[in-house]
């Protein structure tokens, strides 16, 4: 496997251990602009973090 395949493999697992363990380590009464702190983070920063690592680490080999 190409490294950026493993690279997209190791953060998409990543990803998703923390996505299924989120619930467990957020409160549900945390809200932020009348949507729950998990939607946020599972949905709109977590894509954004895991993209940004892909481009940092795929940057960082080709070097």
């Amino acid at each position: 496997m190409s490294s950026l395949s493993k690279t997209a493999l190791m953060l998409t697992l990543g990803y998703f251990i923390l996505w299924c363990a989120g619930p467990l380590f957020i409160d549900k009464t945390w809200v932020l602009f009348g949507l729950p702190v998990w939607f946020w983070f599972s949905c709109i920063l977590a894509p954004l973090v895991l993209i940004l690592s892909l481009v940092i680490f795929v940057g960082r080999d080709h070097d």
